[in-house]
């Protein structure tokens, strides 16, 4: 399980960024998610954003249920890395729950964010902490030739 690390990237050059206020509302997973994916409507590769939206939904979903109070979702990236942060209010570093029986609904945040995030971790923030995953970006496809 990753440690807690300072709130540093590999995001280079020109950033653009998303910040969206969270609260534990109903509809609101759903919200982070169709506001991610209008941020992402450059991106042609369908499967990267499919991976994105159920990473930004299993880390909105994490921090409403088990907090109780979500601060912020930020996506900041470049051309080829997109970091996702989740901000709560628990100081608590995130664990991953034992294996369970299949049947079983719930418990697989971690084990996605573990395998479709490049690399993912947490570092404390006020008295919360941030939840944060990088995803690789596709390279942009060139324009046709006129």
């Amino acid at each position: 399980m990753p440690r807690a690390v300072p709130p540093v990237t590999g995001l280079q050059g020109a950033l653009t960024l998303l910040r969206l206020p969270l609260s534990a509302r109903p509809g609101i997973t759903a919200e982070a998610r169709a506001r991610t994916a209008d941020w992402l409507d450059d991106i042609t590769e369908r499967v990267v954003v499919a991976d994105v939206l159920l990473l930004v939904s299993e880390l909105v979903t994490n921090a409403v249920r088990h907090t109780g109070e979500p601060g912020s979702l930020l996506l900041l990236r470049d051309e080829k890395l997109l970091r996702i942060e989740v901000t709560d209010s628990s100081p608590r570093p995130p664990r991953p729950r034992p294996p369970r029986r299949p049947e079983d609904v719930g418990g697989l945040g971690l084990f996605l964010l573990g395998r479709l995030a490049r690399r993912w971790g947490w570092y404390r923030h006020g008295p919360g902490k941030a939840v944060w995953c990088e995803v690789a970006l596709p390279p942009p496809r060139p324009l046709p030739a006129c």
